[in-house]
């Protein structure tokens, strides 16, 4: 085999995998963000005994919320993309594809920051005794993975 193909063989196989990676990654976002968000959602709305005000409350910050998702999910599947194209590109472990990597970190560490404030915005509407059952039910799906 030329080194010339050899070289295409090994883009190849690259761009592969980074498609797969990024696959994988938007498979976990679209699956397990939906999951956890469902049950502390159904312990909002079923669990916890809003009242009228709270639930307004509460409803006018998930809308809020739905649209800044909706962004960092876009920012973070644009960044993957960025990423394979570098894999494709650079053939290597070198610079452009670490700068592509630390963008989908970014990235996803923004849409982290974004969702962590979220529920805390969420939970300055509760009463004491209604934060703790929301604070086991965020703790439980932060660890849902670990167990």
């Amino acid at each position: 085999m030329t080194a010339q193909r050899r070289s295409l063989v090994l883009t190849l196989v690259l761009a592969l995998l980074a498609g797969l990676a990024g696959a994988f990654i938007g498979l976990r976002l679209d699956q397990a963000a939906p999951a956890k968000g469902d049950a502390l959602h159904r312990l909002l709305h079923d669990g916890l005994d809003l009242s009228d005000a709270q639930e307004r409350r509460i409803e006018a910050e998930e809308k809020l919320y739905a649209a800044r998702r909706a962004s960092h999910e876009s920012g973070v599947r644009e960044a993957n993309a960025g990423l394979a194209a570098a894999i494709r590109l650079s053939r290597r472990d070198g610079p452009e594809v670490r700068r592509a990597v630390d963008l989908v970190h970014a990235r996803l560490g923004a849409y982290q920051r974004e969702t962590v404030a979220h529920i805390f915005r969420m939970r300055v509407v509760l009463t004491p005794e209604q934060a703790v059952k929301f604070d086991d039910t965020v703790a439980d799906a932060l660890t849902s993975d670990a167990r």
